[in-house]
């Protein structure tokens, strides 16, 4: 026997089985989680309910992992309107697994692409009066010691950039009162941040295209239109992904989410500034006294000459 009702988020009308009433149940429209109202008096229903995520079309019962990986690919697949199905369906230790991996991967795979594609927009961002700013001082140092410091810089920065917006969607969970778990900002964190991660692996594969192969000027001509392209797509991603996790996740409605998530960037790239620059002056200072405490080669000559 079939039952009727309607999502209590979307008013998606739904038809299910009188064996699954009480149980956890999935819309297939917006993807929000409910649980399915309670069978008719007299009717018989499953015992203790049952999840329509974990009920297979034979009646056999679908493992645990099976359903952290269908969670998992369903965050991937449709992110803006499944993120919290998804993260119901994938589990406490999956959640908080595959969070922590995706969070590494940003400051990992942005070193790398930063690393091997030295004439890319990452290099732009990094260098030439970019994100670095101060943080590398010009002096008489040598390039290897610079360079080594240039690539620890990257990595510092992009994982001060990761740990700055993971505190400021904790802080909002905090004050909204939804008390979603930490797993859970941790993984809509590496959601948000997953578009870079992306166009770092594809940096990563074109520097070693570049490489291997020696490309006509059209062909240049079209990977640039691609790296456009794809650079597009991946800030238009991070800004829905964004007002995904403060609206869906989250909860705040989305006229709040649009006054949001600019607040959440300035606020974000502000902190990320100033930490940059106090940083940056930390090691201005100690480069200062260490060259005032070591004998400066110019003066043991200028003495010599006196004597």
């Amino acid at each position: 026997m079939d039952l009727k009702c309607k999502c209590p988020h979307c008013g998606t009308k739904i038809r299910y089985q009188v064996e699954l009433s009480s149980g956890l149940a999935h819309c297939p429209d917006c993807k929000t989680q409910f649980q399915l109202p309670d069978a008719p008096k007299g009717i018989a229903r499953m015992a203790g309910g049952a999840s329509l995520e974990a009920i297979l079309p034979t009646g056999g019962v679908r493992p645990m992992s099976s359903m952290s990986r269908g969670g998992l690919r369903l965050a991937f697949v449709d992110p803006m309107s499944s993120q919290p199905g998804a993260m119901n369906a994938m589990g406490k230790e999956a959640m908080l697994t595959w969070g922590f991996l995706l969070c590494v991967a940003f400051p990992v795979l942005g070193w790398l692409a930063f690393w091997r594609s030295e004439t890319n927009v990452l290099a732009h961002v990094f260098k030439d009066g970019g994100l670095l700013g101060g943080m590398i001082e010009e002096g008489p140092i040598s390039s290897g010691s610079r360079e080594v410091a240039e690539h620890i810089a990257v990595v510092a920065e992009l994982t001060v950039f990761m740990v700055l917006l993971f505190g400021i969607l904790l802080l909002l969970n905090a004050l909204h009162g939804r008390k979603i778990p930490v797993r859970g900002i941790l993984f809509t964190t590496g959601l948000v941040l997953l578009p870079f991660v992306g166009l770092s692996l594809y940096f990563v594969g074109r520097s070693f295209l570049d490489d291997m192969v020696k490309l006509t000027k059209e062909t240049a001509e079209v990977l640039n239109h691609v790296t456009m392209f794809l650079t597009l797509l991946t800030l238009s991603s991070f800004f829905f992904l964004l007002l995904t996790s403060i609206t869906s996740v989250i909860g705040f409605s989305r006229k709040a989410g649009f006054w949001l998530v600019p607040g959440v960037l300035m606020v974000t790239f502000v902190l990320f500034i100033w930490i940059t620059k106090l940083t940056g002056e930390i090691s201005k200072m100690g480069d200062k006294k260490n060259s005032f405490l070591r004998p400066q080669h110019s003066q043991t000559v200028l003495l010599r000459g006196e004597r």
